[in-house]
């Protein structure tokens, strides 16, 4: 049972949550971008399996088998047999199925979780793949052409097929908060302000490392350049020509330069669904603020995760033709 990669899309990656608890091992975290279309896609379909991140351009997989499969995250132009599909739904394939995911509609990642999920191991407790590493995931790399990925058979893989979720991150705008960072007093009070009172436009040279971005320079008052210390993910360093960078994912342990801010958790998700050349506009926010917004938002989504298998929801197109009357009683038309 497997998989084909018809066209590989641009850095179509094995997520999870990533490689917890190895930093102090010199290991990146790697892990979804957006988490919490991974959670969803990880609760909707029921199994504890890797999921594949896709950026921008998604790509075109080929069932060798049957299987059964939901997309979460940014909207995609995506068909499943040339007919188009939806987010945030359990799909059914049968063997020589095509899924084309197509180009971004709206956001920048989406996520194709599997029912028979992929048989990837895990290295250091995680499926996620860290490129520069050449670690975890699917030989440590980006998917290719023509690859094949062979699926874990799970005999349940059907059951949830036709359910569906509706679980709103809203990514409605571009206001991404931001914490103090450690060395905020190396930059004036005109940087500070810089930060936040004019947007920064997300430079094509981003990738899972971080955000590099165009605007205002605002470089430390003297040296950018600091003894090495551990990085959090979030930070916004700035180096000495003053472009600041958002570290994501795969970025390092630890780093040496000047660190102005920290972008919360929340602020993260939405960044991470911008394509380069949109804006970012920063707001400062307390440290208590950003732990009350966080604590506030993941009871909601822990709730709305919860709610998927005890009040599960369905697409009636998925329903078979034996389940006509069950459909226009759903619908009250009967």
């Amino acid at each position: 049972m497997s998989i084909k990669i018809i066209k590989p899309g641009l850095f179509t990656t094995v997520q999870d949550e990533g490689r917890k608890g190895y930093m102090n091992l010199g290991f990146s975290e790697a892990g979804a971008l957006d988490k919490f279309s991974y959670l969803i896609a990880k609760h909707l379909i029921g199994n504890e399996g890797p999921s594949l991140e896709y950026t921008i351009v998604g790509p075109s997989i080929q069932f060798l088998s049957d299987n059964s499969f939901t997309i979460t995250g940014g909207q995609f132009n995506a068909k499943l047999n040339g007919n188009p599909i939806q987010t945030q739904v359990i799909y059914e394939v049968h063997q020589g199925d095509i899924l084309e995911i197509g180009n971004a509609i709206k956001g920048a990642r989406g996520y194709i979780t599997f029912g028979q999920p992929l048989d990837i191991p895990k290295v250091a407790n995680s499926y996620a793949t860290h490129t520069r590493s050449k670690m975890g995931g699917f030989k440590g790399r980006a998917l290719k052409k023509d690859d094949v990925i062979d699926t874990v058979s799970l005999p349940k893989y059907k059951k949830y097929v036709g359910q569906a979720a509706e679980i709103n991150l809203n990514y409605e705008d571009n206001v991404i908060h931001i914490v103090k960072g450690p060395q905020i007093e190396a930059f004036s009070e005109e940087a500070k302000a810089k930060l936040v009172e004019n947007e920064f436009i997300i430079s094509d040279m981003s990738d899972r490392m971080g955000f590099r971005l165009k605007g205002e320079s605002i470089p430390p008052e003297e040296s950018a350049d600091i003894i090495s210390e551990p990085v959090a993910l979030g930070s916004i360093q700035v180096p000495n020509d003053g472009n600041p960078i958002v570290l994501l994912n795969d970025k390092q342990t630890v780093g040496g330069y000047t660190k102005i801010a920290t972008v919360t958790q929340l602020g993260l998700n939405k960044l991470v669904q911008l394509q380069p050349g949109e804006a970012v506009q920063f707001k400062w926010i307390s440290i208590e603020d950003a732990i009350n917004e966080s604590a506030t938002f993941n009871e909601q989504f822990e709730d709305e995760l919860s709610n998927i298998q005890k009040q599960p929801l369905y697409e009636l197109s998925m329903l078979r033709q034996t389940s006509k009357k069950l459909a226009n009683l759903l619908k009250g038309d009967i």
